[in-house]
């Protein structure tokens, strides 16, 4: 995985490590005795922090339909969205539920690490119980199909020329998108704080802004953006990862030359705090049955989300890692607090 930024501090979400992770977990055996025998005893609640139709709110409802239709769970799931400030009004919902292990939340690291410091929460991402690392996201940079813009070096070129006029669309302040964003100018020698950024909640804001030409080019997960990218109302000028999903006919950040400015935030699951070590067992014991279920699998398909498992403490030693990570690659940005 190359580092966060160029020539700035490294951020340690190396796809190799996670994919290599034992699926024994950290916190325990997955059949240890010890573990809550029960659980689930009743329904439970997946918030997703962010938009219907956004990234989080996908994983929710696939979280959901996988435990239940699969069979994993014979209880109700039901999702609920608390969007807005970068996650963070889901994520003080959450640390409010302390002690309840019925209820879980979506959310990936460095999107809602990012708006937590870009937002001042009172609440870290690192007070929450960790449940599991699952999925890895691929980005796209794109442009609606009648823009003038045709690869990402005209972007780029247009940004030294006139880096307010270029404006960018994007996931949350913060955010990964926000931060390769800034990356970006930040290699092309364009001081951040002059480009011109209009962070969303993702999923149809973004497409929004585009389609109606109040912003140049953006930057959001694949998944949100296929439809449109198939319809042919987006163009897509590159994206993150080591090489472009199927159906895309686009070349990589990498490839590019700006690996450097590539980001990648792990997508999971966290529970309230407060919860006893056998309680994290019990959830984590859940949702690795539910990631090995054709369900899941599927939506792994359905959303261009590549399949990690980081479970348990293995997942918050991560967290741990990327909250002083993004700090400093924040403020190296011009965008720290």
């Amino acid at each position: 995985m190359p580092p966060l930024l160029r020539n700035g501090p490294r951020l340690a979400v190396v796809v190799a490590l996670v994919a290599t992770v034992s699926s024994a977990c950290t916190v325990g055996s997955l059949d240890d005795p010890g573990a809550v025998a029960d659980y689930p005893s009743r329904g439970l609640s997946v918030l997703a922090p962010g938009s219907v139709g956004g990234g989080w709110d996908a994983r929710a409802r696939g979280m959901g339909s996988a435990l239940t239709s699969c069979g994993v769970i014979d209880e109700d799931v039901t999702v609920t969205n608390a969007p807005g400030a970068g996650g963070t009004i889901g994520l003080a919902r959450m640390a409010g539920r302390e002690g309840d292990p019925y209820q879980l939340m979506t959310m990936d690291t460095v999107t809602m690490i990012g708006g937590a410091i870009q937002n001042h929460s009172p609440v870290k991402l690192s007070e929450l119980t960790p449940v599991a690392g699952l999925t890895v996201s691929t980005s796209a940079i794109v442009v609606p199909a009648r823009s003038p813009f045709h690869d990402l070096r005209s972007v780029l070129a247009a940004m030294r020329n006139d880096p307010k006029r270029t404006s960018w669309v994007g996931g949350s302040l913060g955010g990964p998108d926000h931060i390769t964003v800034a990356g970006l100018a930040k290699a092309e020698g364009i001081p951040a704080r002059k480009v011109t950024y209009v962070p969303t909640g993702g999923g149809g804001e973004v497409l929004n802004l585009l389609l109606s030409g109040a912003s140049k080019v953006g930057l959001s997960t694949l998944t949100e953006v296929r439809p449109q990218i198939e319809a042919g109302k987006l163009r897509v000028l590159a994206v993150s990862g080591d090489k472009a999903p199927e159906g895309i006919d686009a070349p990589t950040l990498g490839a590019l030359g700006y690996e450097d400015e590539s980001v990648e935030s792990v997508g999971g699951v966290m529970a309230p705090p407060g919860l006893s070590d056998d309680e994290q067992r019990a959830i984590v014991r859940v949702v690795d049955r539910m990631r090995r279920t054709s369900c899941w699998k599927r939506a792994l398909r359905q959303n261009d989300w590549k399949d990690v498992w980081v479970p348990g403490k293995k997942y918050g030693a991560l967290i741990d890692r990327q909250q002083r990570q993004v700090g400093q690659a924040l403020t190296s940005v011009g965008l720290g607090s």
